[in-house]
């Protein structure tokens, strides 16, 4: 039989930067009974929510579950405590991959890196930067989505260019107050876990 250690202090993290109260988590698991994700990993939407309230963080970022999810919000949505799952998946997202605690094998976790560099450098995202930069981390998959990336081009979903009018100043000063706020976190998290 395994024992932990509870510690409050992933719970805290969490509630600061994301405002949810993980303890109003009763486990009813109806969060989990909706997620189109749960089957393809060993933790769900409420294992999750357990493993954050008992501070177990090498079981959450040990897991792929973070990074099969799709963000559809619906264990948001069907949990009786109005608690705001997908807030705290995002959360533990971003704790990842500002401590470099992303798997290398992580599902999807190379694509949230890519559409961060790519609307902090354009301003905004830059669909083909993306698809081509991805391509270049998976080779393999190199000619995987030519078909459905022809006919986006044809109908005009798709540019070859970044799109134009995007206010790169602006996104410029919203990663710098992010990374202040993140950074104001990581201090106030030191000093009181």
């Amino acid at each position: 039989m395994t024992t932990c250690t509870p510690s409050t202090t992933l719970a805290a993290t969490i509630e600061s930067g994301s405002g949810v109260n993980v303890f109003k988590c009763y486990q009813c698991k109806r969060c989990s009974s909706g997620c189109p994700v749960a089957p393809y990993a060993d933790m769900h939407p409420a294992t999750i929510m357990r493993a954050v309230q008992l501070g177990q963080s090498d079981m959450i970022f040990e897991d792929k579950f973070l990074w099969l999810c799709t963000g559809c919000e619906t264990c948001t949505t069907r949990c009786p405590q109005g608690i705001d799952v997908e807030a705290v998946i995002d959360e533990l997202k971003s704790i990842a991959l500002r401590d470099g605690r992303v798997p290398e094998d992580a599902p999807f976790a190379n694509l949230v890196r890519l559409n961060v560099n790519s609307i902090k450098r354009w301003g905004r995202l830059f669909e083909m930067e993306l698809l081509m930069r991805d391509k270049l981390t998976r080779p393999s998959s190199m000619f995987d989505d030519v078909g459905m990336g022809l006919k986006m081009l044809r109908k005009g979903k798709l540019g070859l260019l970044p799109a134009r009018g995007a206010d790169k100043a602006a996104v410029e000063r919203m990663a710098k107050a992010a990374e202040a706020i993140t950074s104001a976190r990581a201090l106030g998290t030191k000093e009181t876990g």
